[in-house]
Protein backbone atom coordinates (compact mmCIF):
# COMPACT_ATOMS: atom_id res chain seq x y z
CA UNK A 1 0.00 0.00 0.00
CA UNK A 2 1.53 3.35 -0.58
CA UNK A 3 1.90 6.37 1.55
CA UNK A 4 -0.65 8.03 0.06
CA UNK A 5 -3.14 5.08 0.42
CA UNK A 6 -1.64 4.61 4.52
CA UNK A 7 -2.09 8.84 5.05
CA UNK A 8 -5.97 9.43 3.07
CA UNK A 9 -8.34 6.61 3.16
CA UNK A 10 -10.62 9.40 1.67
CA UNK A 11 -9.33 11.40 -1.50
CA UNK A 12 -11.58 14.38 -1.97
CA UNK A 13 -10.94 16.17 -5.44
CA UNK A 14 -10.34 19.51 -5.63
CA UNK A 15 -13.81 20.39 -7.59
CA UNK A 16 -15.75 18.73 -4.70
CA UNK A 17 -13.26 20.55 -2.50
CA UNK A 18 -14.42 23.67 -3.20
CA UNK A 19 -17.50 22.70 -3.67
CA UNK A 20 -17.96 22.02 0.10
CA UNK A 21 -16.38 24.86 1.31
CA UNK A 22 -18.73 27.44 -0.39
CA UNK A 23 -21.64 25.38 1.38
CA UNK A 24 -19.58 25.31 4.39
CA UNK A 25 -19.20 29.74 3.33
CA UNK A 26 -22.49 29.71 2.86
CA UNK A 27 -23.85 27.99 5.87
CA UNK A 28 -21.69 30.04 8.10
CA UNK A 29 -22.75 33.22 6.68
CA UNK A 30 -26.40 32.39 6.89
CA UNK A 31 -25.99 31.83 10.45
CA UNK A 32 -23.90 34.88 10.93
CA UNK A 33 -27.31 36.89 9.94
CA UNK A 34 -29.48 36.14 12.54
CA UNK A 35 -30.34 38.83 14.91
CA UNK A 36 -27.74 37.93 17.32
CA UNK A 37 -24.75 37.50 15.51
CA UNK A 38 -25.36 40.12 12.50
CA UNK A 39 -22.00 41.09 11.34
CA UNK A 40 -20.65 40.31 14.63
CA UNK A 41 -17.94 38.07 13.14
CA UNK A 42 -17.80 38.78 9.32
CA UNK A 43 -14.72 39.44 7.97
CA UNK A 44 -15.01 42.78 6.00
CA UNK A 45 -12.40 43.94 2.79
CA UNK A 46 -11.91 46.50 0.60
CA UNK A 47 -10.91 46.37 -2.67
CA UNK A 48 -8.81 48.95 -4.52
CA UNK A 49 -6.87 49.12 -8.04
CA UNK A 50 -4.12 51.29 -8.03
CA UNK A 51 -2.05 53.68 -10.82
CA UNK A 52 1.92 52.54 -10.04
CA UNK A 53 3.08 54.28 -12.83
CA UNK A 54 5.55 53.38 -14.94
CA UNK A 55 8.63 50.76 -13.56
CA UNK A 56 11.13 49.85 -16.23
CA UNK A 57 9.54 51.33 -18.99
CA UNK A 58 6.43 49.08 -17.99
CA UNK A 59 2.99 50.56 -16.78
CA UNK A 60 2.24 49.06 -13.20
CA UNK A 61 -1.06 48.43 -11.35
CA UNK A 62 -1.64 47.11 -8.26
CA UNK A 63 -4.72 45.31 -6.98
CA UNK A 64 -4.83 45.78 -3.43
CA UNK A 65 -7.32 43.99 -0.64
CA UNK A 66 -7.37 45.67 2.37
CA UNK A 67 -8.58 43.65 5.68
CA UNK A 68 -8.82 44.03 9.17
CA UNK A 69 -5.95 42.76 11.63
CA UNK A 70 -5.81 38.98 11.75
CA UNK A 71 -8.29 38.05 8.72
CA UNK A 72 -6.48 36.47 6.14
CA UNK A 73 -6.77 36.04 2.04
CA UNK A 74 -5.48 33.53 -0.14
CA UNK A 75 -2.12 33.04 -2.34
CA UNK A 76 -2.83 31.37 -5.75
CA UNK A 77 -2.58 27.98 -4.31
CA UNK A 78 -4.51 28.13 -1.03
CA UNK A 79 -3.25 25.14 0.84
CA UNK A 80 -5.38 22.62 2.68
CA UNK A 81 -8.44 24.45 1.90
CA UNK A 82 -9.67 27.83 1.06
CA UNK A 83 -10.19 29.62 -2.51
CA UNK A 84 -7.43 31.56 -4.31
CA UNK A 85 -8.53 34.62 -5.86
CA UNK A 86 -9.31 34.93 -9.97
CA UNK A 87 -8.90 37.69 -12.10
CA UNK A 88 -11.23 39.13 -14.56
CA UNK A 89 -9.77 41.99 -16.81
CA UNK A 90 -11.93 41.25 -19.84
CA UNK A 91 -13.78 44.76 -19.54
CA UNK A 92 -10.51 46.82 -19.98
CA UNK A 93 -10.27 48.95 -22.68
CA UNK A 94 -6.90 49.25 -24.64
CA UNK A 95 -5.56 46.24 -22.76
CA UNK A 96 -2.96 43.26 -24.31
CA UNK A 97 -2.22 41.78 -20.91
CA UNK A 98 -2.56 42.13 -17.41
CA UNK A 99 0.37 39.76 -15.64
CA UNK A 100 -0.16 39.13 -11.98
CA UNK A 101 2.46 38.63 -9.89
CA UNK A 102 2.04 37.02 -6.36
CA UNK A 103 4.14 38.03 -3.22
CA UNK A 104 5.54 35.10 -1.39
CA UNK A 105 3.16 33.30 1.68
CA UNK A 106 2.66 32.75 4.74
CA UNK A 107 2.15 29.38 5.58
CA UNK A 108 -0.92 30.13 7.97
CA UNK A 109 -2.05 27.59 10.84
CA UNK A 110 -5.94 27.06 11.11
CA UNK A 111 -8.37 24.34 12.09
CA UNK A 112 -9.06 22.89 8.65
CA UNK A 113 -5.10 22.54 8.49
CA UNK A 114 -2.33 24.57 6.41
CA UNK A 115 -3.43 27.55 4.00
CA UNK A 116 -0.39 29.72 2.24
CA UNK A 117 -2.04 33.34 1.97
CA UNK A 118 -1.64 36.86 4.12
CA UNK A 119 -2.57 38.29 7.10
CA UNK A 120 -4.15 42.12 6.99
CA UNK A 121 -3.49 44.10 3.60
CA UNK A 122 -1.89 42.60 1.21
CA UNK A 123 -1.25 44.19 -2.93
CA UNK A 124 -1.08 41.99 -5.89
CA UNK A 125 1.37 44.16 -8.62
CA UNK A 126 0.24 43.90 -11.94
CA UNK A 127 2.27 44.45 -15.36
CA UNK A 128 0.08 46.16 -17.97
CA UNK A 129 0.55 45.54 -21.67
CA UNK A 130 -1.28 48.56 -23.68
CA UNK A 131 -2.70 47.35 -27.47
CA UNK A 132 -2.04 50.76 -28.39
CA UNK A 133 0.78 52.36 -26.16
CA UNK A 134 0.27 56.13 -27.28
CA UNK A 135 -3.25 55.77 -25.78
CA UNK A 136 -4.22 55.25 -21.95
CA UNK A 137 -5.32 51.51 -20.60
CA UNK A 138 -8.89 51.68 -18.82
CA UNK A 139 -7.83 49.15 -16.63
CA UNK A 140 -11.01 47.53 -15.43
CA UNK A 141 -11.16 44.46 -12.72
CA UNK A 142 -13.83 41.91 -11.34
CA UNK A 143 -12.45 39.73 -8.70
CA UNK A 144 -13.45 36.65 -7.07
CA UNK A 145 -11.94 35.82 -3.99
CA UNK A 146 -11.96 35.02 -0.12
CA UNK A 147 -11.58 36.26 3.36
CA UNK A 148 -11.53 34.12 6.73
CA UNK A 149 -11.65 34.83 10.39
CA UNK A 150 -13.68 33.38 12.41
CA UNK A 151 -15.95 32.50 9.62
CA UNK A 152 -15.12 32.74 5.98
CA UNK A 153 -16.41 34.70 3.56
CA UNK A 154 -16.21 35.09 -0.56
CA UNK A 155 -16.14 37.77 -2.17
CA UNK A 156 -16.91 39.93 -5.57
CA UNK A 157 -15.09 43.05 -5.98
CA UNK A 158 -14.76 45.80 -8.58
CA UNK A 159 -12.66 48.62 -9.47
CA UNK A 160 -10.86 50.20 -12.10
CA UNK A 161 -8.27 52.71 -12.42
CA UNK A 162 -6.53 54.53 -15.96
CA UNK A 163 -3.41 54.32 -16.77
CA UNK A 164 -1.82 56.85 -18.84
CA UNK A 165 1.95 55.84 -18.16
CA UNK A 166 2.81 59.55 -17.79
CA UNK A 167 2.52 60.23 -13.98
CA UNK A 168 3.60 58.63 -10.38
CA UNK A 169 0.87 59.55 -7.57
CA UNK A 170 1.75 59.91 -4.36
CA UNK A 171 3.44 57.03 -2.25
CA UNK A 172 1.36 54.48 -4.81
CA UNK A 173 4.26 53.54 -6.81
CA UNK A 174 6.25 53.03 -3.11
CA UNK A 175 3.58 50.84 -1.69
CA UNK A 176 3.37 48.68 -4.95
CA UNK A 177 7.08 48.40 -5.42
CA UNK A 178 7.49 47.01 -1.62
CA UNK A 179 5.12 44.06 -2.62
CA UNK A 180 6.76 43.96 -5.96
CA UNK A 181 9.99 43.24 -3.95
CA UNK A 182 8.26 40.57 -2.17
CA UNK A 183 7.97 38.61 -5.04
CA UNK A 184 9.85 35.62 -5.60
CA UNK A 185 12.62 36.03 -8.40
CA UNK A 186 12.15 33.24 -11.33
CA UNK A 187 15.24 31.87 -11.85
CA UNK A 188 16.62 28.46 -14.31
CA UNK A 189 16.82 24.88 -11.98
CA UNK A 190 20.01 24.80 -10.47
CA UNK A 191 20.13 28.76 -8.93
CA UNK A 192 18.63 27.38 -6.07
CA UNK A 193 18.07 23.59 -6.24
CA UNK A 194 20.82 20.61 -7.35
CA UNK A 195 18.64 18.08 -7.56
CA UNK A 196 14.74 17.28 -7.37
CA UNK A 197 14.06 13.02 -7.80
CA UNK A 198 11.34 10.61 -6.57
CA UNK A 199 12.03 9.09 -2.61
CA UNK A 200 13.37 5.78 -3.58
CA UNK A 201 12.30 4.40 -0.08
CA UNK A 202 8.39 6.64 -0.68
CA UNK A 203 6.72 6.60 -4.30
CA UNK A 204 5.05 8.73 -3.17
CA UNK A 205 7.01 11.82 -2.14
CA UNK A 206 9.48 14.08 -3.90
CA UNK A 207 13.14 14.54 -2.50
CA UNK A 208 14.54 18.02 -3.18
CA UNK A 209 18.29 19.47 -2.42
CA UNK A 210 18.58 22.94 -2.18
CA UNK A 211 21.81 25.04 -1.82
CA UNK A 212 21.05 27.25 1.15
CA UNK A 213 18.97 26.70 4.25
CA UNK A 214 15.25 27.66 3.37
CA UNK A 215 12.04 28.58 6.02
CA UNK A 216 9.93 26.93 3.20
CA UNK A 217 9.20 25.16 -0.04
CA UNK A 218 5.89 24.98 -1.51
CA UNK A 219 5.69 22.48 -4.84
CA UNK A 220 3.23 23.38 -7.45
CA UNK A 221 1.88 20.34 -9.85
CA UNK A 222 -0.45 20.37 -13.19
CA UNK A 223 -4.21 19.71 -12.55
CA UNK A 224 -5.08 16.99 -10.35
CA UNK A 225 -1.60 17.26 -8.21
CA UNK A 226 -1.70 18.21 -4.84
CA UNK A 227 1.36 18.34 -2.71
CA UNK A 228 1.52 18.12 0.62
CA UNK A 229 3.55 20.37 2.84
CA UNK A 230 7.23 20.18 2.56
CA UNK A 231 9.40 18.82 5.86
CA UNK A 232 13.09 19.27 6.13
CA UNK A 233 15.00 16.30 6.53
CA UNK A 234 18.50 18.12 6.85
CA UNK A 235 19.07 21.54 6.06
CA UNK A 236 19.98 20.84 2.78
CA UNK A 237 17.35 18.25 1.84
CA UNK A 238 13.29 18.30 2.13
CA UNK A 239 10.84 15.59 1.15
CA UNK A 240 7.16 16.52 0.04
CA UNK A 241 4.16 14.36 -0.16
CA UNK A 242 2.11 13.56 -2.73
CA UNK A 243 -1.33 14.11 -1.61
CA UNK A 244 -3.30 13.43 -4.48
CA UNK A 245 -2.52 12.56 -8.28
CA UNK A 246 -4.98 11.40 -11.33
CA UNK A 247 -5.32 8.05 -11.28
CA UNK A 248 -2.60 5.72 -13.35
CA UNK A 249 -0.07 8.62 -13.74
CA UNK A 250 3.15 9.54 -12.61
CA UNK A 251 5.07 12.34 -12.46
CA UNK A 252 7.44 11.54 -15.55
CA UNK A 253 7.42 14.53 -17.60
CA UNK A 254 4.88 16.29 -15.42
CA UNK A 255 6.06 20.74 -14.89
CA UNK A 256 5.55 21.55 -11.60
CA UNK A 257 6.46 24.87 -9.98
CA UNK A 258 9.03 25.04 -6.95
CA UNK A 259 8.80 28.44 -5.06
CA UNK A 260 12.37 28.61 -2.54
CA UNK A 261 11.37 30.47 0.88
CA UNK A 262 14.22 31.83 3.02
CA UNK A 263 15.01 34.83 5.64
CA UNK A 264 16.59 36.58 2.94
CA UNK A 265 15.45 35.43 -0.36
CA UNK A 266 12.72 33.89 -2.65
CA UNK A 267 13.03 32.22 -5.77
CA UNK A 268 10.36 30.30 -8.05
CA UNK A 269 11.94 27.55 -10.69
CA UNK A 270 9.66 25.79 -13.40
CA UNK A 271 10.78 22.12 -13.97
CA UNK A 272 10.00 19.50 -16.32
CA UNK A 273 10.54 15.78 -14.53
CA UNK A 274 12.35 12.99 -16.84
CA UNK A 275 11.04 9.72 -17.30
CA UNK A 276 12.36 8.58 -14.02
CA UNK A 277 10.49 11.66 -12.39
CA UNK A 278 14.07 12.67 -11.37
CA UNK A 279 16.11 16.23 -12.54
CA UNK A 280 19.63 15.95 -11.63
Amino acid sequence: MSVLKKQFNITVSMHSFVALFLLIIVLTSSFARTPQAANANLPKAELTLINAGVRDGVLLAGVEIAIEPHIKTYWRMPGDSGLPPVFDWSRSENLASAIVRWPKPERIQDPSGTILGYYDDVIFPVEVLPKDAKKPVHLVLKLDYAVCGDLCVPLTGDADVTLTGLEQIGPNPTRVNAFLARVPKSVPFGYTTTSVSQDPNMPDALLVSVKEPLTDLIVEGPEGWYFGDAKPISPSLWRIFVLQHPTSTTLSSKTLIFTFISNTFATETTVTLDATGSIR
